[in-house]
């Protein structure tokens, strides 16, 4: 097993290099944690604030910190809920969305630069290991991905 781990290894950090290089323009604008948030909120919609801070695993006083920031920033609005006066509803602004995008864009784009190197048969031998670590690996809890903003 042991040269399947190595190779293992090497795919990973060189998929966690995507991430990363998805990552640098985004990072200009805002901290990984506040990348967090915004992520959390383009994939399940607006939250209230208890809920987003589960979600992002923080304590409450630290997200709002957090919010303040993005709010300030233009990536998410802050809005009282008609339910109860006392919940704050936060959702993506436009430039929230389209920073989320973008990142998601750029890996996207970087994972297909690197397959186009490849000849059709490795590609079709990528796709087929890869499909089969990611069913015996189980997908991780979307909470797990949150720290690298995914």
């Amino acid at each position: 097993m042991e040269p399947q781990a190595d190779a293992t290894m090497r795919a990973s950090r060189a998929l966690l290099g995507h991430v990363a290089r998805s990552l640098q323009g985004a990072l200009e604008h805002v901290t990984l944690g506040q990348y967090r948030v915004l992520v959390v909120l383009a994939s399940r919609g607006p939250q209230r604030m208890g809920e987003l801070a589960e979600a992002v695993g923080v304590h409450p006083s630290t997200l709002t910190r957090t919010v303040e920031r993005l709010v300030a920033g233009g990536y998410v609005s802050r809005e009282i809920a008609e339910a109860s006066r006392r919940e704050v509803i936060i959702g993506l602004d436009e430039a929230g969305t389209a920073l989320v995008e973008d990142v998601m864009r750029r890996r996207r784009d970087t994972v297909t630069a690197t397959l186009e190197r490849l000849t059709d048969d490795e590609r079709a031998a990528v796709l087929t290991g890869m499909e089969l670590y990611a069913q015996a690996a189980d997908e991780p809890a979307a909470a797990d991905l949150l720290t690298l903003g995914m």
